[in-house]
C-alpha cells in the first residue's frame, strides 16, 4: 500500500516544498484514480488529524472527495 500511486499523490499533496498548483494538481490526480484507496487518502486530507493540511487544500480535497463519493453510490 505504501508504494501505490494513490499514496505517492497523497504525499505530493502534503509536500510543503511543492507549489500550491502542484499540490492542487496532486489532489485532482488522486481523485481521478477513482479507487477506494484514493477515497481514503482524500478523506485523510479533509479530516487532517495531524493539523498539517492548509485550509485552502482541505476545501479542494473536500470537493473532490464529495464528487468521488457520489460516483461510488
Amino acid at each position: 500500500m505504501d508504494d501505490s500511486k494513490e499514496y505517492q499523490l497523497y504525499l505530493e499533496a502534503l509536500d510543503e516544498e511543492k507549489s500550491a498548483w502542484a499540490r492542487r494538481t496532486a489532489v485532482k490526480r488522486l481523485s481521478e484514480c477513482k479507487t477506494e484507496e484514493s477515497l481514503y487518502y482524500l478523506n485523510e486530507l479533509v479530516v487532517d488529524r495531524y493539523c498539517i493540511v492548509p485550509d485552502w487544500l482541505k476545501k479542494i480535497a473536500r470537493e473532490y472527495y464529495v464528487c468521488l463519493c457520489l460516483e461510488f453510490l
